[in-house]
């Protein structure tokens, strides 16, 4: 008898001691699965749930998708995959151990690449890692809309969901833009809107005024102030010429009336001279009701100042250094602030090269600083917990927002998938240790699971 816990999470080992983990996955080709040796990650991870027909469900915690037999699937490589769906798989018992069906073929290569699951015959053992007892942190599977996507951040309102980006893909005419998508359920997105399409003439005469020839980036959506209101960056690649714009619109709804995104010209501006770069600006209310701003990358860091309500420009001259990399070109940027049980958390996107891009987190009492991280160095001081790494596949993940719904919070990141053409947002669960958050894309995220020796 088969004999697992419903709705448990496991590590399934073959008969060599390595783990099925998910590998490569993205939005469209979340499809490889392979065997390698264990290491407290959440690719390794497995939640399983049991159906009235006897099938099982096994879903990666890591990719939110489906291990599926995909054995009549022309087009697939291998009958194992990784699906969106919830798709069910056999189990079946023989004097060895646990199989995964169907029982007519083994382990086989794939070309260069790691050893793969097409089938199996091989014994395999459900090893339990937690029974439920202590949250996991797990990506959502996110379908539609999703690739090409940049520097996500997400808001609700009216029971929908609203995701700002920016964009750069074939599917929009080859241009960078900034736009809307909309879901109902944070997993399934499509187009709502774009706006200020990067094209000759610019969407407003004062961007060229500003800067010359300069790229849309880095959007933010918020509402205070009775507006919703959109903010980003016009800027030059490589240079500090910058400037913060802001758009408002009295609702969010496209068939209201009332729809209409209105220019409300600079919000802050940098230029060659400054030591500071006018761009990446995202925004939190403190605890004490105050809206704050946080911008900047490279240069002299990641800064925070205070921002009117009623107009949403800076409210006066203020401004506070908040993370800070010592190392030429200083790769700090797409600082983001959220709160939680008295604390104040900056999430920060460091150390960009073409092989690797983090995501630390460090907290504070203040919003001002400073910011520690688990050890507690000061993010001015190269401090900062790693929250999203490169791993299985999810590359270059960074430029991170936090979007909260009562007690849950998510981390929307950007990624960049191996066999993807521009970046993609991935959804994880943030869970919380000590007040510290874990993300699915973190470092040995079951590492506390084992036992002590």
């Amino acid at each position: 008898m088969i004999d697992l816990l419903n709705g448990c999470i496991y590590r399934i080992m073959d008969e060599n001691g390595l783990a099925l983990a998910a590998n490569d996955f993205g939005f469209h080709e979340c499809d490889r699965i392979v065997t390698q040796p264990y290491s407290y990650d959440l690719n390794q991870a497995w939640r399983i749930e049991k159906h009235q027909d006897g099938t099982w469900s096994l879903q990666n915690l890591a990719a939110g998708m489906y291990f599926c037999w995909m054995r009549h699937y022309k087009h697939a490589r291998s009958p194992f995959r990784l699906v969106n769906y919830a798709a069910t798989i056999s189990l079946y018992e023989t004097e060895d151990g646990l199989c995964i069906g169907p029982p007519d073929r083994g382990l086989e290569t794939m070309g260069a690449h790691q050893f793969c699951v097409v089938g199996t015959a091989t014994p395999l053992r459900f090893e339990l890692i937690n029974d439920g007892s202590a949250e996991l942190p797990r990506m959502l599977p996110q379908r539609g809309d999703v690739v090409s996507v940049g520097v996500p951040e997400i808001i609700k309102d009216n029971g929908k969901y609203y995701m700002i980006f920016d964009r750069v893909t074939d599917h929009w005419d080859g241009s960078e833009a900034v736009g809307i998508n909309v879901s109902d359920n944070l997993t399934h997105w499509h187009e709502y809107e774009r706006l200020l399409p990067l094209s000759k003439p610019r969407p407003f005469p004062w961007m060229e005024e500003h800067v010359p020839n300069c790229s849309i980036w880095c959007p933010s959506l918020i509402h205070f102030g009775g507006k919703y209101r959109i903010y980003y960056s016009i800027t030059l690649i490589y240079k500090n010429t910058s400037v913060i714009g802001q758009l408002t619109n009295d609702t969010l709804d496209i068939h209201d009336p009332r729809y209409c995104w209105k220019d409300e010209g600079p919000v802050l501006e940098s230029v060659e001279t400054d030591d500071f770069n006018a761009i990446d600006a995202h925004f939190v209310r403190s605890y004490e009701g105050e809206i704050w701003m946080v911008y900047g990358s490279s240069w002299t860091g990641i800064k925070t100042r205070k921002v009117d309500e009623a107009t949403g420009k800076p409210a006066d001259d203020k401004v506070y250094s908040l993370a800070y990399r010592e190392e030429v070109p200083h790769p700090t940027e797409g600082g983001y602030i959220f709160k939680r049980n008295g604390w104040y958390y900056l999430i920060v996107a460091v150390e960009r090269t073409d092989q690797n891009y983090r995501t630390v987190v460090g907290r504070s009492r203040q919003i001002q600083g400073p910011y520690l991280d688990r050890d507690g160095v000061d993010m001015m001081n190269e401090g900062g917990t790693t929250l999203a790494v490169t791993k299985w596949g999810l590359t270059l993940p960074g430029h991170a927002s936090v979007y909260q719904e009562e007690d849950q919070y998510y981390i929307a990141l950007e990624s960049h998938g191996e066999r993807c053409s521009g970046p993609e947002m991935c959804l994880s669960t943030l869970t919380w240790e000590d007040d510290w958050p874990c993300s699915a894309a973190g470092f040995e995220v079951l590492k506390r699971f084992e036992p002590e020796e």
